[in-house]
């Protein structure tokens, strides 16, 4: 029987660990808090991130670079605070991404090494990939407010109704964000191994919050890594094992954890 060791991470949310300036992190101390924080737990080949980095794409891009100097195979899907454009962390952020949210994921995907595989519905994989007869499908696969408190969280709390920049209204962009992540997903082969998404398909009722979860009626993957909601997590639901390992705001031990995916 074959297996394929992955460790795996996400919300690691690198603002609340590393000093940032406007443009970012200095690259010595992502260098440092890589070598400090991820090289000494490395158990696999593979390293799957579920979301979340940080809100500065140049600095994602290196730091996922810098760990694809430890692993075979980096694997990323982009998280909400990837999209965000906020003029609290970047006074040229606004201009240098044309006001557009889609932009900053358009750069980390043109420009990371051939090793970091970058999961998205709009590349040109289209969210898929196979490594060692594996196939492997991933996104950061948006949510939708489902009732009135959803929106009303989404409205006044939320920062990606503010934070996240396009054309469309902010009720506009998350139906269309949406839609597009179910499109994908419906369209997805059944025999998946594993699925990588930042939004989990399922409701964490210690959440319990719809703008933490996505919805679907079937699971099309063995194993499932997620992130978003801040939970760590370790469960099956019909046939599928669910795993999430989030650093979030808090973080004292910064685990990387690891799952064998079998055949």
């Amino acid at each position: 029987m074959d297996n394929l060791k992955v460790d795996y991470v996400s919300d690691l949310h690198l603002s609340y660990y590393i000093k940032a300036h406007s443009y970012g992190y200095d690259k010595e101390d992502l260098i440092n808090f890589i070598t400090k924080n991820i090289v000494p737990k490395i158990r696999s080949d593979i390293l799957v991130i579920a979301g979340d980095v940080s809100e500065f794409t140049k600095s994602v891009i290196i730091f996922l670079e810098i760990c694809s100097k430890y692993y075979e195979k980096i694997i990323y899907v982009a998280g909400n605070h990837e999209y965000y454009i906020s003029r609290v962390l970047n006074n040229n952020m606004k201009q240098e991404y044309n006001s557009n949210s889609i932009n900053k994921i358009t750069e980390i995907s043109t420009t990371t090494d051939n090793n970091i595989i970058f999961l998205d519905r709009n590349n040109a994989n289209k969210g898929i990939f196979q490594y060692k007869g594996f196939k492997i499908a991933g996104d950061t696969f948006w949510y939708l407010p489902k009732n009135i408190s959803g929106w009303y969280f989404y409205y006044l709390y939320s920062n990606d109704s503010r934070l996240i920049l396009s054309d469309l209204s902010k009720k506009e962009k998350i139906i269309t964000m949406h839609s597009e992540s179910m499109n994908w997903y419906e369209n997805l082969p059944n025999d998946l191994d594993l699925i990588v998404t930042h939004v989990p398909p399922i409701n964490n009722p210690r959440k319990n919050n719809s703008c933490y979860y996505n919805e679907v009626e079937k699971f099309k993957a063995n194993y499932w890594i997620y992130g978003h909601d801040h939970f760590e997590e370790d469960f099956m639901k019909n046939g599928t094992r669910f795993v999430s390992n989030p650093w979030g705001y808090d973080s004292k031990d910064f685990k990387i954890k690891t799952l064998v995916l079998k055949k």
